[in-house]
């Protein structure tokens, strides 16, 4: 009997990825029927943009010539949609299947619904990745813990992230890994445009260098959120990114209390402009507000969100000057490390200005880093 791919995703929006993955994996395994399996609100992710018949819109665009069919037994079942108990139903209706995954989704597949269900189903594809160099060894420990048969496919994909993608096109900027008929699908029907004026009224307060730094930091914390399954909500981490540097070209008072310390010095940005981001964007979110309010200084005790901030701001994509590359890499691999050297570098460039050290840096570093203030 011929076996058919399956392949699950949120699709907020499809991106070239997505139809690369599907093509390889069909002819490397002599697959030709395909079916589309568009989530709800997957389990381990936060609720995404577009609906689910926008999205459906759009795969068929970003699929055609493609054998395939959408199928929408999530959007049905409405809830409790994990693969285990959605790839038994699927399997009855297309008979023989094989489940396509990405390589990076290998890395969790531990906390996933019952792992152990899901391999008992039918054959898993797994699609290499760009910037994950352990899958094979990672598909081989799988094989032994679980049992049942990882397919590791020749294709590379490239390091391509959704919430990446989601975040371009809600910043205003038309994304490479959109295929450009979805794209103008997309800008047809005003999707992703819910921070349209945010993003234009930011501009107004920033020199262009500065607004794309604040769309670096954006994306570069979507990375490592997705990469190290931080598990912070997608608007949350957008929102405090974004705006995080609001008011540093405008550092008016405007009757705000602002510690005294704070007022002449390079962080009053970071506690003007969580003031100023409730007061000019509206946002009430008090996690938001922290994670800008100590965003250049970091404290003791942060939330993962005020952590994420701090680190996507200090190793963002558009900082190429030493060493900020080889700290990013580091916060690549692990984000704990990294946040701890992000920690370390300002720790030291402060103490080597001859500046004051602002005491809440100095919290941080007693709190992370132990006795490296005393060294």
């Amino acid at each position: 009997m011929e076996k058919t791919l399956v392949f699950g995703g949120a699709f907020d929006p499809v991106h070239k990825e997505h139809v690369a993955m599907c093509k390889s994996a069909m002819c490397q395994l002599g697959i030709s029927k395909l079916v589309l399996v568009p989530t709800v609100t997957p389990p381990h992710k936060s609720a995404g943009f577009l609906s689910f018949e926008q999205r459906c819109d759009l795969l068929k665009i970003a699929f055609e010539g493609v054998d395939f069919v959408i199928d929408d037994i999530e959007n049905v079942r409405g809830k409790d949609n994990y693969s285990a108990l959605t790839l038994p139903l699927l399997k009855e209706k297309y008979g023989d299947i094989v489940y396509l995954v990405g390589g990076d989704s290998l890395e969790y597949f531990d906390t996933w619904y019952h792992p152990e269900a899901i391999v008992k189903v039918c054959p898993i594809a797994v699609c290499q990745r760009e910037g994950f160099d352990d899958i094979a060894m990672r598909a081989q420990y799988l094989k032994q813990k679980y049992g049942g048969e990882f397919i590791l496919l020749d294709y590379v994909g490239k390091d391509v992230s959704s919430s990446e993608v989601r975040a371009k096109l809600l910043m205003g900027d038309e994304p490479d890994e959109i295929d450009e008929k979805v794209l103008c699908e997309i800008r047809k029907n005003g999707m992703f445009c819910e921070y349209k004026e945010m993003a234009e009224k930011l501009h107004s307060y920033q020199s262009d260098e500065l607004f794309a730094h604040s769309k670096a930091v954006v994306l570069t914390a979507m990375r490592l959120n997705s990469r190290h399954n931080l598990k912070q909500d997608f608007t949350k981490v957008f929102l405090a990114c974004f705006l995080h540097d609001n008011a540093k070209q405008r550092p008016s008072l405007d009757g705000f209390d602002v510690p005294p310390d704070a007022i002449g010095t390079p962080v009053l940005h970071q506690f003007l402009g969580a003031e100023k981001a409730r007061r000019d964007f509206g946002i009430t979110d008090e996690s938001v507000l922290d994670a800008i309010r100590y965003h250049t200084t970091a404290k003791a005790d942060m939330t993962m969100l005020e952590k994420l901030v701090y680190t996507a701001d200090s190793v963002s994509f558009d900082r190429t000057y030493e060493p900020i590359p080889q700290i990013r890499e580091i916060a690549m691999r692990d984000f704990d490390e990294g946040f701890k050297a992000v920690l370390k570098y300002t720790y030291d460039k402060v103490r080597a200005s001859g500046k004051p050290m602002h005491p809440l840096t100095l919290d941080a570093v007693k709190c992370y880093l132990g006795d490296y203030c005393k060294n």
